[in-house]
């Protein structure tokens, strides 16, 4: 059993839906940090899918999810994005993590998220303790466009059902969210992007999985978090395994990840 509680957060004009997910009999334990989720480039609060719920299970420590700007309920995103975006999504990430007073708590990101995740990481917020990247992208690379021309090429298809599954979560801001991920990352300008300097400020525990199927990526993505991050970390490459590792091999993730946020 867990306590679930939704709410909208604004700042500086934007509009987040956050859900908190409280574990049943540690919901007010002050002590106990919280896990912040931070989805992916098409994702949402409720395209995690039942992973939050495994993980309270697991780890029994509180969860915070939030639909980033632009995405699921959360206020539309009226900027193109820039070479930056991801940046300018940490400011947003800080703003709540103030406004909701968190003095303690892990980031756990998928894909892009990861990447916020590990930007957030480079700035040594005070309470973050951890970080934990699933297929986080921490460079462009080639084979990145070919695996996106794929999506986009499925979600254009007439009675495409990656649209119709997309625009349960999105609504009337589907193609906008499909489009503004689609169309950066394949973009020319965005074919230098990389967080390679934050990477090496990096001061907290690191956990990092990549799947050796992934199919957007190589694991050199990977392999920037274990050349250039200074700090401890823990790398975990996954045998038949796509860029969804939480949903391929949820059982041995989990299990990583409960010994890494062990609390006592």
């Amino acid at each position: 059993m867990m306590i679930v509680e939704d709410s909208f957060v604004d700042l500086s004009g934007v509009r987040l839906f956050t859900r908190k997910l409280i574990p049943d009999g540690c919901c007010r334990d002050k002590e106990k940090p919280i896990v912040i989720f931070l989805h992916e480039g098409l994702g949402s609060v409720k395209q995690w899918k039942d992973f939050p719920e495994k993980f309270i299970e697991k780890c029994r420590l509180p969860v915070l999810l939030y639909d980033r700007m632009g995405y699921g309920k959360s206020s539309p995103r009226k900027e193109k994005r820039g070479l930056d975006y991801i940046h300018r999504e940490e400011q947003l990430l800080s703003l709540l993590i103030r406004k909701l007073s968190l003095k303690k708590y892990y980031l756990l990101g998928h894909s892009e998220g990861g990447s916020l995740a590990l930007i957030h990481a480079a700035l040594h917020p005070d309470g973050l303790l951890k970080v934990i990247t699933l297929s986080a992208n921490t460079e462009h690379e080639p084979r990145i466009i070919p695996g996106i021309k794929s999506v986009r090429k499925q979600y254009e298809k007439p009675n495409s059902k990656l649209k119709q599954a997309l625009q349960k979560y999105h609504g009337a801001h589907c193609d906008d969210v499909f489009y503004a991920w689609c169309d950066t990352w394949m973009a020319t300008s965005f074919q230098s992007w990389n967080i390679k300097a934050e990477l090496s400020r990096i001061k907290v525990p690191i956990l990092a999985f990549h799947g050796s199927n992934d199919q957007y990526t190589s694991l050199q993505q990977i392999e920037n978090i274990r050349q250039l991050v200074p700090a401890e970390k823990e790398i975990h490459i996954l045998d038949q395994c796509s860029h969804h590792p939480h949903f391929d091999h949820p059982v041995k993730v989990l299990d990583f990840i409960r010994n890494f946020t062990e609390w006592d």
